[in-house]
């Protein structure tokens, strides 16, 4: 029988060979510091963008194994995770404004276009922003639960928010958001992958035959677009169900290299 140490520092290296390094960096945008952190360096370049109050640490369970084929991009939107504070904790932050905000980061990061953008809830909302701002630099799109412009009221989050919290200024903005996105310049015709759950618990049961017909639309968005339903999952499919997104982001890198 081999010796267990000699054994466990073998597996050890192995496994730190096939990790991809981290690089970590505050980036300067306007008056605020946004956190970006990076991971792997095989092409394409894929940026994520998480939901209601959420920071890039959402992504934890499929970042690592995506940075195994892909460039993944994650970051705190300002007032979130490492980003600096928000200057004004009254004014209600809007998908333009968010967008915007990505796109000078991803500038002044020398993160280069083209993007697989990747959103899940109200960050989908802010992609579909994105992509309709900068559409000669997306590739594809996959978004998780994302929200929609065509969701009713009653659909807004449960949580009890802070006022003069990001998450909270982000959902007083949701209307003005629906509202810019709707004015914006149309989808790109891109590979799209819409991912949707199923059990969004008691509060929402009566209104999963509306939560799903929602993801349904958000898929036609793109003459390229498809809906995967991940059964049982709740709202946050990146961590109750990890495998279906990064295998959603395998086929999609897949399919976006396979054209260039």
């Amino acid at each position: 029988m081999a010796p267990v140490a000699p054994l466990l520092a073998t597996i050890f290296v192995l496994l730190a060979s096939v990790v991809a390094p981290a690089h970590d960096a505050l980036v300067t945008v306007g008056s605020d510091r946004l956190h970006v952190e990076t991971l792997g360096e095989s092409n394409p370049t894929i940026v994520f963008e998480a939901g209601l109050g959420n920071d890039s640490t959402t992504w934890k369970s499929v970042a690592g194994p995506i940075a195994a084929f892909a460039h993944v991009v994650l970051y705190d939107r300002v007032g979130l995770g490492q980003s600096s504070h928000l200057e004004d904790n009254r004014a209600a932050l809007t998908a333009d404004e968010v967008a915007g905000r990505l796109h000078a980061l991803l500038a002044t990061a020398d993160i280069r276009p083209p993007y697989i953008l990747v959103g899940h809830s109200l960050g989908g909302l802010y992609m579909q922003m994105f992509a309709r701002k900068y559409p000669t630099e997306v590739s594809g799109v996959v978004l998780l639960e994302a929200s929609s412009t065509e969701a009713p009221n009653e659909l807004k989050t449960r949580a009890k928010l802070v006022p003069g919290t990001a998450a909270y200024l982000e959902e007083e903005g949701v209307a003005e958001s629906n509202q810019q996105v709707r004015n914006a310049g149309p989808f790109p015709d891109v590979p799209l992958t819409v991912i949707a759950a199923t059990d969004h618990g008691p509060y929402f049961r009566e209104w999963e035959p509306t939560l799903m017909r929602l993801q349904q639309q958000l898929a036609t968005l793109s003459p390229q677009g498809s809906l995967i339903v991940a059964q049982g999952s709740g709202h946050d499919v990146q961590q109750d169900r990890p495998e279906t997104v990064i295998e959603a982001v395998r086929r999609m890198a897949a399919a976006v290299q396979a054209k260039r």
